[in-house]
């Protein structure tokens, strides 16, 4: 990116879509037209001026090239709608359908991507641009054999690219192999410094699945920040470092970050949601003291009941109750383990010295503010059905704010989220009212809502 900037400082967008018009598209010229045309909101300015007058503009290009510069062009600035308009009419060229069937991922409809590209095997079976976008495509749609495939096909004539490493990364991080995916991106990005999308996915993984070390969470931030730093700017980024951003009491770092995207995207939904959380939370006060306190607290409750030299019997009654951790613990009553067969007086004494040892007691995690203690479980679970109950949260489609939030609270079924009051979610830290009406939404859709 820099050697086209340094090669271009006095190209203007209209020069470089004239230049790209005039000869044969590949990828250099593509890249050249991204860079040089989103570099700054002058240039964008001029783009988007371009483009409402392209038919004049387009006189001196072929016919086919001004079809596929206009599309991609329109694809840069995220009008997909207008992309697609006209891309479709050069679905049968090379990169009339690979930009077709980018638009069509950004419209979330990767069978009809697929379908885009499968059309033009023919005409381009050895293309590496169009082999990648399968395996991204095979990959949406969950068929990881043929990416497997494909990707061993590619290692044998593109093994050392950083486009191999990147989509290797891909292939990973869909079967789960995410500490392995991570790996992959930074090789990525340690041979390529502005490969945007390798930034962005190892800063989404070390976010979601990177350990807790400080300098996990640190090279997340780090990577957000250097794909921003690229162009064309990756909306997704700006907002997941925002994000971040907030994480550590930056609210107006993570304010800019949005203002930058809305700058560009006024009516971007996500961005304009988290914007008003992030104001507000300038405006709030937060008790450090008790902050340290809650935290220290949530890690007591963590804590293994196999860590604790416990009788046979009672080791033996707690893992047939499912009770792992203190935290579990204290979410049973006394009537609840003396019911429980083998389960005696000698057994509960034993526990709930167990318990004062940390300063617990039984119940307690039951308790409200009031000293009542609820039946703790909605009614909504002994009438909903399993399918519904044990759908894992990945599949609401939530946003990261929101996502992240369920993974801080150990919430990873619909079962488990529906056991939980708006009170305790917007307990979490960053959880606000975006994030609590977006998971009401999302429960409402599948016949569900939190507990009361």
């Amino acid at each position: 990116m820099d050697d086209i900037l340094d090669d271009n400082k006095t190209t203007g967008v209209r020069e470089v879509l004239l230049e790209a018009g005039s000869g044969e598209l590949n990828r250099d010229v593509f890249e050249k037209v991204a860079v040089i045309a989103t570099y700054s909101d002058k240039c964008v300015e001029d783009l988007e001026g371009l483009l409402s007058d392209w038919d004049n503009f387009s006189e001196s290009l072929s016919k086919e090239s001004s079809a596929i510069l206009e599309g991609y062009c329109s694809l840069l600035l995220e009008d997909v709608d207008h992309a697609e308009g006209v891309l479709k009419g050069q679905k049968r060229s090379e990169w009339g359908a690979y930009y077709l069937a980018r638009t069509y991922m950004a419209k979330n409809q990767a069978a009809a991507a697929l379908k885009v590209i499968e059309a033009v095997h023919d005409k381009v079976s050895d293309s590496l641009p169009r082999s990648y976008l399968l395996v991204e495509l095979y990959l949406k749609d969950g068929n990881v054999d043929e990416a497997s495939k494909l990707l061993d096909k590619l290692k044998k004539v593109d093994d050392n690219s950083t486009d191999f490493l990147f989509h290797s990364g891909l292939h990973l991080e869909r079967i789960g192999e995410y500490h392995d995916a991570i790996d992959s991106y930074r090789q990525t990005v340690a041979k390529d410094e502005h490969y945007a999308e390798a930034y962005f996915r190892l800063g989404y993984l070390l976010d979601l699945h990177g350990t807790e070390a400080d300098e996990a969470n640190e090279e997340a931030v780090a990577a957000y920040e250097s794909c921003v730093k690229a162009t064309p700017i990756h909306t997704c980024a700006v907002v997941n470092l925002a994000l971040l951003y907030e994480d550590r009491e930056r609210y107006h770092d993570a304010i800019k970050c949005y203002e930058t995207v809305l700058h560009r995207f006024p009516n971007h939904p996500r961005a304009n949601l988290y914007l008003g959380d992030a104001q507000a939370s300038t405006r709030m006060f937060y008790d450090k003291d008790q902050e340290r306190k809650a935290d220290k607290h949530s890690q007591v409750l963590k804590i293994p009941v196999s860590d604790f030299e416990l009788s046979v019997r009672s080791r033996n009654c707690l893992q047939k109750m499912n009770i792992e951790s203190l935290g579990d613990l204290i979410m049973k009553t006394e009537q609840e383990l003396l019911s429980y067969k083998n389960f005696g007086e000698t057994s509960l004494a034993e526990i709930k010295e167990m318990l004062g040892q940390k300063g617990l007691r039984l119940g307690q995690g039951l308790e409200n503010k009031s000293g009542e203690v609820p039946s703790g479980r909605n009614p909504l679970e002994a009438t909903a059905s399993p399918e519904v109950l044990d759908r894992p949260i990945g599949e609401l489609d939530l946003s990261v704010r929101s996502r992240r939030c369920m993974e801080r609270l150990d919430v990873r079924t619909v079962r488990d989220l529906i056991n939980k009051t708006e009170v305790e979610l917007m307990s979490a830290k960053n959880f606000g009212m975006t994030s609590l009406n977006e998971i009401k939404r999302k429960l409402a859709e599948v016949g569900m809502s939190l507990r009361a």
